[in-house]
């Protein structure tokens, strides 16, 4: 028996209408609104924004690490008011106005897909093959360049197919393109066509499925052998084995409530930089990787990589800015007061930071901990800046 898709449960009025303003600029101009253009309108309408948005239907879990799939997708930590949260294609089973965006985005998977299915491998070496944009338009010629510009960022929140998105890069004419890279995982949706309910059902098993592999892993198999290894029952391995096995068929995908992730940097200027990539004359691929990295110590807690790597980032960008040293672009580039302010908490923190790196062991226990990580607001106004000078 099919279970039921949750992300089709009946949205309320005030839902509606959030999803209906994101959808409007985005039909117009292929870009979804930043979030003040969103809180204010809604603010018109007696409504909040961020508590409707927040309240959309989704399966998974949202921590950093896991899988999750919803009708939008956002910053969960902070809903900047220069972000833009996006909807994905499970938002068209509810809006009939975005079911054209979803229709042309399926008949670009279901491409991919016949082209996965035509690759040949080679016996000698492990090949990797691109769909590019150019091959696109020709397959696709009443694909207007306003939809074309916005595939890669649509994909983007798509679990399966993001992983396959390489995004805008420089071809060596000079002309900007996108390529989607291949892969095996895109045949699960093998035969789904441009029929939305079916895919967005297939990516909810997919998160399910994922979803059960990891309590599989991380909590119901090691909690089972925990279990039998302290009982006075002897068990073999296959016993065990079934026992994670039952137990793990049981969990089925669900709509959960769940701890917002925890995010050090703003997730819209993430996707901003990651679109930068091959689009400029400084190379940002080491940038996004610290960026990542940063985040991902700062969702498990660990105070001094997250120290380390902030330091990084700091030496890392005043290149962008004109400037040889980050000492040099606090005192010499033209910020606004308030960042100013800012970058002076940034340079202030290079001491915290020479503290953990350089501070050798002794017989008192260490002082520094996460609460003593600089506001996560001097960061991202120093990368809001950068990002706008990236050329």
């Amino acid at each position: 028996m099919t279970m039921p898709n949750p992300l089709q449960a009946e949205l309320s009025k005030p839902q509606l209408s959030l999803l209906t303003l994101m959808t409007a600029p985005f039909g117009l101009h292929g870009q979804w609104p930043v979030w003040n253009y969103v809180v204010t309108k809604m603010d018109g309408l007696g409504l909040d924004a961020e508590e409707q948005l927040k309240s959309l239907q989704y399966v998974g879990d949202r921590s950093v690490g896991r899988s999750s799939y919803g009708l939008a997708w956002f910053d969960q930590n902070h809903l900047a008011d220069d972000s833009r949260p996006s909807l994905t294609m499970a938002a068209a089973l509810h809006l009939e106005e975005f079911r054209p965006v979803a229709h042309k985005l399926l008949r670009l998977t279901e491409y991919f897909i016949e082209r996965q299915m035509g690759v040949r491998p080679s016996p000698n070496s492990v090949q990797r093959h691109f769909v590019e944009a150019d091959e696109v338009a020709q397959q696709f010629p009443d694909l207007n360049a306003t939809f074309m510009r916005v595939v890669p960022h649509l994909l983007q929140h798509e679990p399966v197919f993001s992983r396959g998105t390489q995004g805008w890069y420089t071809k060596p004419n000079g002309a900007e393109s996108w390529r989607y890279e291949l892969h095996r995982q895109i045949l699960k949706f093998h035969g789904v066509g441009t029929d939305v309910e079916k895919y967005v059902h297939r990516q909810v098993e997919e998160v399910g499925r994922l979803e059960r592999e990891y309590k599989s892993k991380y909590f119901l198999s090691g909690g089972i052998r925990n279990a039998v290894s302290s009982s006075n029952v002897a068990f073999d391995n296959a016993q065990i084995t079934t026992m994670a096995a039952v137990a793990e068929a049981e969990l089925a995908p669900t709509i959960e409530v769940v701890a917002e992730p925890k995010l050090y940097v703003n997730a819209g200027l993430r996707n901003e930089l990651l679109e930068k990539q091959g689009k400029t004359k400084l190379n940002v691929d080491k940038l996004n990787a610290l960026l990542r990295e940063l985040d991902d110590n700062y969702a498990d807690g660990h105070a001094y990589s997250c120290h380390a790597l902030l330091r990084a980032v700091i030496d890392h960008v005043p290149p962008i800015l004109g400037h040889k040293s980050f000492e040099a672009a606090v005192n010499n580039y033209t910020w606004s007061r308030t960042d100013k302010r800012y970058m002076t908490r940034l340079l202030d923190f290079k001491t915290q930071a020479d503290d953990v790196l350089h501070r050798q062991i002794r017989a008192s226990a260490d002082v520094i901990s996460m609460h003593d990580l600089p506001q996560a607001a001097a960061l991202n106004a120093l990368l809001r800046v950068c990002i706008d000078q990236l050329q």
